[in-house]
């Protein structure tokens, strides 16, 4: 689903609020429920539209142009749902690529915390060793995402335009899967063999998002290991990325990239 029906709501609230605060709208927000009102020379309110907080729409004022705005917004979500849907089945059915055919995948900037980044010998250190597990892969091939075309603001406003999900999600990098992964130092207990006693000691932490361009799947893991064995934990982690990646989102990418 190109956006979730409260992101694209939500967002157009963002847009219309900074345009339209000038011609006296008030918002109040509640549990993440928002009411919408339009205030007169007077003081007198009149609720216009209200957000749930599941992002379902109700609009008090359809003659609004404000409530016209929010019902556009929701007429082009469900246009846009429909494509995606579409989209989705085409990739189902269609032929995939052969097991030997290569695997674009963007490895976003590792995100790694301040205590580990400044126990780095070298900065960018631990991406860098991340990042080489991968070199000469048969497979997988690294390649860097295309510029962003902006904010989430935009998208919503190239949908609203009538851009199909593929013109108005363009931002997204050209490949097949997107690797997300975080890096940090946490105290953990274990036993030490050498002194026979329990104890703690600093492990690192690795957490991974992969993800599909193609099918809404993705996949979580996690590995870690003494920081002291940082190579061992850093391979240990890139073997898991490489078998999801693989094993099972490969077999669903399609021949036809262009789905």
């Amino acid at each position: 689903m190109l956006f979730g029906s409260r992101r694209v709501v939500m967002a157009l609230v963002a847009f219309v609020f900074v345009v339209g605060c000038a011609a006296g709208y008030r918002t109040s927000t509640r549990n993440g429920h928002e009411k919408v009102y339009k205030v007169d020379d007077e003081g007198n309110k009149n609720l216009v539209y209200e957000v749930a907080a599941d992002g379902t729409l109700t609009v008090h004022d359809e003659s609004d142009p404000r409530a016209q705005q929010m019902l556009a917004a929701q007429d082009h979500q469900v246009q846009l749902q429909v494509l995606e849907e579409e989209r989705i089945a085409r990739i189902k059915e269609a032929p995939k690529r052969a097991a030997s055919d290569p695997i674009r995948v963007v490895l976003h900037q590792m995100n790694v915390d301040e205590k580990l980044s400044q126990a780095q010998h070298t900065e960018g250190a631990i991406e860098e060793q991340f990042r080489k597990e991968f070199a000469g892969d048969k497979i997988i091939r690294i390649v860097e995402p295309v510029a962003s075309q902006g904010s989430e603001l935009t998208q919503v406003l190239m949908a609203l335009s009538g851009k199909t999900p593929t013109e108005a999600e363009s931002a997204g990098p050209a490949a097949d899967v997107e690797v997300v992964t975080r890096a940090y130092v946490e105290e953990k207990a274990g036993y030490n063999k050498s002194s026979k006693k329990f104890g703690t000691y600093a492990a690192l932490v690795y957490e991974a998002t992969i993800k599909s361009n193609y099918l809404p799947a993705e996949y979580t893991i996690t590995e870690e290991g003494n920081v002291f064995r940082n190579a061992e934990v850093t391979k240990r982690l890139a073997e898991q990325i490489k078998s999801v990646i693989k094993h099972k989102i490969g077999p669903t990418i399609p021949a036809d990239r262009e789905l």
